[in-house]
């Protein structure tokens, strides 16, 4: 096993925290830095690809160090405070450093003391920063307090409904995504419909919305390598939930060719390769994410991928290192690792997944916390209660074959017919898509 960096580090909430969509409320880079950053690389070769991404690392650090020292000669601005946030929650995106996410909540909230009235904006920079450590309520808080503010900007309306739908409040996440207009260049917004759509089940609509974005994205000289690439993976990753292996490592491959240390996209060129059957490849991709950071839900693919290849003792010693890691995640539990628990795990584990879900539940009731005690209820034995968590689940129609799967699973447990016996299948007593 690769010696992994001795820091762990925190990673945000899964879909639109874990890959650092809520912190799209940003908009791009500084001034200062939009005015020196470029486009999607064009030059030819790795080598030339990575200078240019440490570039960009270098100039967004020239910049903190430019607005600290302005902050330090004027503590009462409301504005630099605002500023310093923003960048420490640029350069978290890219590091899932969550001292730098603290870093961000402690100015946005310093901002807001110094200036609450016309700073819609800092309270759409503390919302991501809280979502940053799964503070779900008072993110939506915040989030709301910027919509009073800035009742006609799409962006902050947008970050608002995100938050309810992460939160399980479909009525309320429904009625404010009716309310955003996504304009042409409006690409972070666009990618927060597209996850609504996708969470409703409607995903041609999101690829559409995704595919767009990154058309967008690509047209844009003027962002950082992070955020473009950021827009492949999100469209890989729907495209890999789809089944759509092909064109999922095609947005991977060019989002990595734009951002090569992008642990994000690395991760899920793992998971992608694992789902092909393609272990060494799995293994090779995960440990140079895992190299950079160190993401429990990566790990598990590696211990799965290493599993299927029989090297037992790599599959456990990975296996280990993901629970070390999934443990100093904030919330409850870390779902990628609750959900390997259920699978590969003990029954201890399994009691231990259930209790951790049902906590979550409490604040969080989304589609993917009553799948995970759906099949936390399966895995301990319960499985008439888990299948009715699993019609919660699914009453969204969502079409995550993760989710279909559990589902006829639970359902043959009890006795229940499924459409078509195999993966993904949907039972026929569960709600049908639209």
């Amino acid at each position: 096993m690769r010696a992994p960096r001795p820091a762990i580090v925190w990673f945000v909430a899964a879909s639109l925290v874990a890959t650092g969509a809520a912190a799209w409320y940003l908009g791009g880079a500084s001034s200062r830095t939009a005015s020196r950053t470029v486009g999607p690389a064009t030059s030819a070769g790795g080598a030339g690809r990575l200078d240019a991404v440490r570039s960009e690392a270098a100039v967004l650090d020239a910049d903190l160090a430019f607005y600290e020292t302005r902050l330090a000669n004027d503590p009462e601005s409301a504005g630099d405070h605002a500023m310093v946030a923003q960048l420490y929650m640029t350069r978290a995106r890219a590091t899932a450093s969550f001292q730098d996410f603290e870093r961000a909540e402690g100015l946005a909230r310093r901002s807001l003391a110094l200036r609450s009235a016309r700073n819609a904006h800092s309270y759409g920079l503390l919302a991501s920063s809280l979502l940053a450590r799964h503070a779900f309520g008072e993110a939506r808080e915040a989030a709301q307090r910027a919509v009073e503010l800035s009742p006609g900007d799409a962006a902050a309306l947008a970050q608002l409904a995100e938050i309810e739908l992460e939160m399980g409040d479909y009525d309320s996440a429904n009625t404010h995504f009716a309310g955003v207009w996504v304009g042409r260049d409006q690409f972070t917004v666009a990618a927060r419909v597209a996850r609504w759509h996708e969470i409703m089940g409607r995903t041609a609509e999101a690829r559409a919305l995704l595919q767009r974005a990154v058309r967008a994205v690509e047209r844009r000289d003027d962002l950082p390598r992070e955020q473009v690439a950021w827009f492949h993976l999100r469209l890989g990753e729907l495209d890999l939930r789809s089944g759509r292996y092909a064109a999922a490592d095609s947005s991977l491959r060019r989002g990595l060719e734009i951002f090569p240390d992008d642990y994000r996209i690395l991760g899920a060129l793992a998971r992608a390769a694992l789902a092909r059957g393609e272990h060494a490849e799995a293994v090779s991709f995960g440990e140079r994410a895992t190299a950079i950071v160190l993401d429990p839900a990566t790990l598990g693919t590696i211990s799965e991928a290493y599993g299927a290849m029989g090297d037992s003792a790599q599959a456990t010693a990975f296996a280990q290192a993901m629970a070390t890691a999934a443990l100093q995640q904030p919330g409850p539990i870390h779902r990628a690792w609750g959900l390997f628990l259920l699978d590969h795990g003990t029954a201890r584990d399994a009691r231990m997944v259930l209790d951790r879900a049902r906590d979550e539940l409490r604040e969080r009731r989304d589609v993917y916390g009553l799948d995970l005690l759906a099949w936390a209820l399966h895995r301990t034995g319960d499985h008439t209660a888990a299948a009715a968590a699993m019609r919660q689940a699914l009453t969204q129609q969502t079409e995550d074959p993760q989710l279909l799967a559990h589902a006829a699973a639970i359902e043959r447990a009890i006795g229940h017919p499924v459409a078509v016996e195999g993966e993904g299948a949907r039972p026929t007593s569960m709600p049908s898509p639209r």
